[in-house]
């Protein structure tokens, strides 16, 4: 009888040896599915290339059956040099155990497609097998073509272009079209390959151009205009415009500059603006000859002080330079600025005055930067700054000592090149503005103390003006004087001050200056009495309308004089400096009184 116990245990091995079986087969099943459903083409071949199996995609590409697949030599689906270079790379691979290679296959319908092959070499119980994937290269290869057409077009195009054009990474040229190359004295734009861009450039627009580039390159702006001095071939000087923009080339970071020959047209307008600063300046020559002016523009004064004043304001007008005024409050700083401005050649355009202690902190870069819509909080639309308003004309910066250091720097490249961006805009702006300030702060002191950037006072500190407090000018008070009755009588009747309203006023040292001699006479005309602010105890005076004015100031000029000579102990070169006027000056008022 047969043992019950070796029964069971067989019957269990039995029962094992069919659930792993079942398992296999559903493996083989899932590896089956993977096989056939994997992507591109894929196959397993023998030695002898014949195909033993395949995915799914190999019966649709080729379009042939499965039957029909089984009877093919993996050879027939190639011809020509593809046959050659399948066979090849098979043979190599059977020996070095992997290859890949381009070759088109032949499909039953005869239209080759092209695909890229990879094989890999495996032994299954002793036999050699080839395992590989294909993949479909047609639409790389068309794109690939595609590129070379548009790009032969585009070459073609820009070597048709009157206008130059260069491409250039890392300042080495990788591109240059004929024009270009004849702009500059070359044969073919070949000889340019690989020629640092920056040795054809003038030096002093080196750091200029090495500026624009890094603002491009780190996308501050999309394209920057320029106009340059460059050097030709044999080292001759031309003068180009045009315009540099950041693309992609090839995967890299690529500046495409695009350039005109401007020489001719720039020489004539270099040769035209000396013409006309020539002309100028011997305009200026002429109208500084002028001795004992009584006033200059709406400056009043004919003191030797305001004939070095006026001088420099004429010398000023015939420059494009900056201009610093220095001067005390009151003594007519911006009247100096617009005199400036109305007699140069920036006269035409604006004049656009700003109070640099008066604007918020905040609002500083906005003011003068202008901002675009929805920049920040409350900027509802685009709004133009000061550098706008100012582009052909003048800038005056009224107390520029009291801007803060950041907004300086802002500044600075402004007043470097004209180029800058207004808040909320990555778009450079360019004006062409001069700039004339003007304080009554030590800026040299400001320097030293961290106040002032010294980068920026040297920018705008060209054109010194130095303004004379009034007591330090006084025989200007009269026509002063006589200048603010005629502006501020309501009547026809111009009012007079009597010889010892005039005398007081003489006498008195006007702290507020100008300004202050102004206020002075409209409350006088408003409450008939002189009211000093800056003394206590004001003299009492009264009005004396039998004298005219000429009478008084003769009086008063006498009395003054005879003062200063007494004080002088009769030396008149003393007695002169302490009236504020020259010794010729005072040699021929003494003449004229008599004295």
């Amino acid at each position: 009888m047969p043992n019950p116990k070796l029964k069971k245990e067989s019957e269990q091995k039995i029962t094992e040896l069919k659930n792993k079986i079942q398992e296999l087969n559903k493996e083989n099943k899932f590896f089956e599915l993977l096989i056939r459903s994997l992507p591109g083409l894929f196959y397993l071949f023998d030695s002898n290339f014949n195909v033993y199996r395949w995915n799914k995609n190999v019966e649709t590409v080729t379009g042939y059956s499965t039957n029909e697949i089984q009877t093919k030599n993996l050879l027939e689906l190639f011809e020509d040099d593809d046959l050659i270079k399948i066979k090849t790379n098979i043979e190599e691979a059977f020996v070095k155990g992997d290859a890949c290679i381009e070759a088109s296959l032949l499909p039953k319908d005869g239209i080759k497609i092209p695909y890229f092959w990879t094989g890999a070499s495996t032994n299954i119980e002793n036999v050699s097998y080839l395992i590989g994937v294909g993949i479909d290269i047609s639409k790389r290869i068309q794109a690939e073509k595609d590129l070379r057409e548009s790009e032969n077009f585009y070459r073609i195009l820009a070597d048709r272009m009157t206008e130059g054009i260069v491409l250039f990474h890392n300042f080495r040229i990788i591109f240059a079209n004929n024009s270009f190359a004849t702009m500059f004295g070359y044969d073919k734009p070949s000889q340019l390959n690989n020629k640092n861009i920056m040795d054809m450039i003038a030096e002093e627009f080196d750091l200029y151009f090495r500026e624009m580039y890094e603002a491009i390159l780190c996308n501050v702006c999309e394209e920057r205009f320029f106009q340059a001095r460059w050097m030709n071939k044999i080292g001759k000087e031309i003068w180009v415009e045009g315009r540099t923009k950041l693309i992609n080339w090839k995967g890299q970071p690529t500046i495409l500059l695009t350039a005109r020959d401007i020489t001719e047209t720039k020489l004539r307008e270099i040769s035209m603006q000396k013409e006309t600063d020539n002309l100028r300046r011997e305009n200026v020559r002429l109208r500084s000859s002028i001795k004992d002016r009584y006033r200059l523009g709406e400056i009043i004064g004919k003191s030797e002080a305001m004939q070095k004043v006026y001088t420099l304001i004429l010398n000023a007008a015939a420059s494009n330079a900056n201009v610093v005024i220095f001067g005390e409050s009151g003594t007519g700083k911006e009247l100096v600025a617009r005199a400036v401005h109305k007699m140069s050649r920036r006269a035409s355009k604006s004049f656009v005055p700003v109070n640099s202690s008066a604007i918020p902190e905040n609002l500083l870069e906005s003011e003068f930067f202008g901002h675009k819509k929805g920049a920040f909080t409350g900027a509802n639309s685009d709004k133009s700054g000061y550098l706008d308003l100012a582009n052909g004309g003048t800038l005056f910066l009224d107390e520029v000592g009291d801007l803060n250091p950041s907004l300086q720097a802002k500044l600075l490249r402004a007043l470097e090149d004209g180029s800058y961006s207004p808040i909320g805009s990555s778009i450079i702006k360019e004006s062409d503005f001069r700039v004339l300030s003007a304080t009554h702060k030590d800026l040299i002191q400001q320097v030293k103390i961290g106040e002032m950037r010294e980068d920026f006072f040297y920018r705008i500190h060209i054109i010194p003006i130095n303004l004379p407090p009034l007591r330090e000018r006084k025989d200007d008070i009269p026509l002063l004087v006589e200048h603010f009755l005629k502006i501020y009588s309501n009547d026809k009747k111009t009012n007079q001050l009597s010889g010892h309203v005039m005398e007081v006023l003489m006498q008195y040292d006007f702290p507020g200056n100008v300004r202050e001699l102004q206020n002075i006479i409209q409350r006088y005309l408003a409450v008939k009495s002189i009211d000093f602010l800056h003394i206590d105890n004001p003299p009492e005076l009264t009005i004396d309308n039998s004298l005219n004015l000429q009478d008084n100031i003769d009086h008063i000029e006498q009395k003054m004089i005879k003062e200063a000579l007494i004080k002088s102990g009769g030396k008149k070169s003393n007695a002169a400096k302490s009236l504020g006027i020259s010794r010729k000056t005072l040699a021929r008022k003494i003449k004229r009184f008599d004295l």
